[in-house]
């Protein structure tokens, strides 16, 4: 029995991070030093617009065209959404900026110490999901660059059947993109910002040569004009609806701004690099491929059915059209390769980094943020996520089935941080659950929170069940409003949540830490304020700082 009490003992000491973790805090929970706080707009606009210099800046855009819409009206839903999206999250990064915490700990704020762990473990869920998505895709790009190289590779057998979803090459593909992905996992997430800035410069090159090569493959003509799916609906709602898909489409990465603007070496420095990527880099690289999917349509056929809204597709084509043809096999693997490395960056950043610290969320003793990701990423194959890929109409539902549940999220936290609070967070107090903590609330849950957030999210939930293409009889004004819920949920969530607490205020509005908590200094309201010494003292275990539990 000593035996095996003095092994347990040491697996647990082997596993547990340090001795000065507990229930609520870690390294990566609490608010950061100074020296991990050095990021600038450049680094912003980097970091943001590697996410749309990917083959997500086209897919999402471009899958609009299997709606029906043709090219000008997609790249007007585009513009459109990409302004709204634009103010969206600066609201939601700004708190991250200040204070230099993110959504893990802000939800604490807003939900409560134990109501937030609802809402950090549905965005695991959705960060596993799409984690599972763009790895895939990663996977396609990975067969499709070892057969560029490899003749034999590109004309494997397929032993899978055709209900996989996949070829026995993507399946290799996808294995070998996991593997490799691991170790952009393993940096800490303040160091990604220098490869961040080569991958960015580099994809922008790549996406805007694979579009220029369609379209010049398809001779140009009047591209703009042209339809290349049957519209199923009328065109006002077909638009709308390519709104609630681009909107939809940034909700996990949205969410997850104040993950990253807490880096910033100053509160600010992130809107700069927001605004120019999302309403520069957010466009051209959308419009791009917009452009290149019309042309290969013209080229190659309908977008829905061959799925030429997914760049491995078109690439795929161009193997299985000229692979004899060296100078389209060292295209197609030029452009593979440059795709795969900035997928595997916005995976790590938007789905790894972020699901990651939602982990260390909810086991800060066991669980850092490479942990955590590690965990994500291993389960995101359970999600079959090539089901997801394998069709246009579904990973556009997928998206839709995201903004629905974390707009009103979104909604509830903005009205909360701007309205009710006023801007204030005291910080000591999201890393206790002593009852006399203000973000105790009713028993560790802030119930004016949840109802705003099912008000938000509530009236969507008959549409989803339009998302199964299996189910017919579906009224079609509930498809309609699942559309409209994306946007009309986050307004819905934010007034719903600043009229409840102005008639039923809690308690510490307003509240700031103050000296009796940090015995360093003096302390105000902002944790830019808060000096040097005193942070580092909560990095190494919290003395001279009030962490009750």
């Amino acid at each position: 029995m000593d035996l095996l009490a003095n092994l347990a003992g040491r697996v647990h000491r082997t596993l547990q991070l340090s001795s000065e973790t507990n229930q609520w805090k870690n390294k990566d929970l609490i608010p950061l030093p100074p020296d991990r706080t050095n990021w600038s707009s450049w680094d912003f606009l980097y970091l943001w617009s590697t996410v749309f210099f990917t083959t997500f800046g086209w897919q999402i855009t471009s899958s609009l065209l299997s709606l029906g819409l043709n090219v000008w009206q997609a790249i007007l839903c585009n513009i459109i959404t990409k302004f709204l999206q634009t103010a969206v999250v600066l609201c939601v990064g700004w708190p991250g900026g200040v204070w230099h915490i993110g959504f893990t700990v802000c939800s604490r704020s807003v939900f409560g110490m134990w109501g937030s762990y609802i809402p950090v473990i549905l965005r695991i869920f959705l960060c596993i999901i799409w984690y599972g998505v763009q790895a895939f895709t990663g996977g396609q790009l990975v067969a499709i660059l070892l057969s560029a190289i490899f003749s034999g590779y590109h004309h494997m057998q397929n032993t899978l059947p055709e209900s996989a979803a996949m070829t026995t090459k993507q399946f290799v593909g996808y294995i070998i993109f996991n593997i490799v992905s691991l170790g952009l996992l393993w940096v800490p997430p303040d160091r990604l910002r220098k490869p961040f800035r080569f991958i960015a410069s580099i994809n922008l090159l790549v996406i805007l040569g694979l579009a220029i090569g369609l379209i010049a493959g398809a001779r140009g003509g009047s591209l703009g004009t042209l339809q290349t799916s049957q519209r199923q609906d009328n065109l006002g709602w077909t638009f709308i609806h390519g709104f609630a898909v681009v909107f939809s489409g940034n909700a996990v990465g949205m969410a997850s701004h104040s993950d990253f603007s807490r880096f910033a070496r100053r509160p600010g420095a992130q809107v700069g690099g927001q605004l120019f990527s999302f309403l520069i880099s957010g466009n051209v690289i959308p419009v791009l491929g917009i452009f290149g999917t019309a042309a290969a349509a013209k080229m190659y056929g309908d977008v829905n059915e061959l799925g030429l809204w997914n760049p491995p597709n078109i690439l795929q084509m161009w193997l299985d059209h000229h692979y004899h043809n060296p100078a389209m096999r060292a295209a197609t693997f030029f452009v593979a390769f440059g795709l795969t490395s900035s997928i595997m960056a916005m995976n790590s950043i938007e789905n790894g980094v972020s699901g990651g610290m939602d982990v260390a969320g909810l086991y800060p003793r066991y669980f850092n943020i490479r942990r955590g990701s590690y965990l994500l990423a291993a389960i995101s194959v359970l999600v079959q996520p090539w089901q997801i890929i394998a069709n246009g109409s579904i990973f556009t539902s997928t998206l839709n089935s995201f903004g629905v549940i974390l707009f009103p999220l979104m909604g509830t936290m903005v009205a909360d941080y701007y309205i009710v609070r006023k801007q204030k967070i005291k910080l000591s107090d999201l890393y206790r659950t002593h009852t006399s903590g203000i973000y105790w609330f009713h028993r560790g849950f802030n119930w004016r929170a949840f109802t705003a957030w099912l008000v938000g999210f509530a009236p969507s939930i008959p549409g989803l069940a339009a998302l199964n293409p299996h189910n017919h009889g579906i009224p079609i004004g509930l498809t309609y409003a699942f559309y409209l819920w994306p946007i009309a949920g986050f307004f819905a969530s934010f007034v719903f949540h600043a009229g409840l607490n102005f008639f039923f205020p809690p308690e510490g509005l307003g509240a700031v830490d103050d000296e009796h908590n940090f015995h360093e200094t003096e302390y105000s309201q902002r944790s830019d304020e808060l000096p040097r010494q005193t942070v580092l003292t909560m990095e190494k275990g919290g003395q001279g700082v009030d962490f009750r539990s």
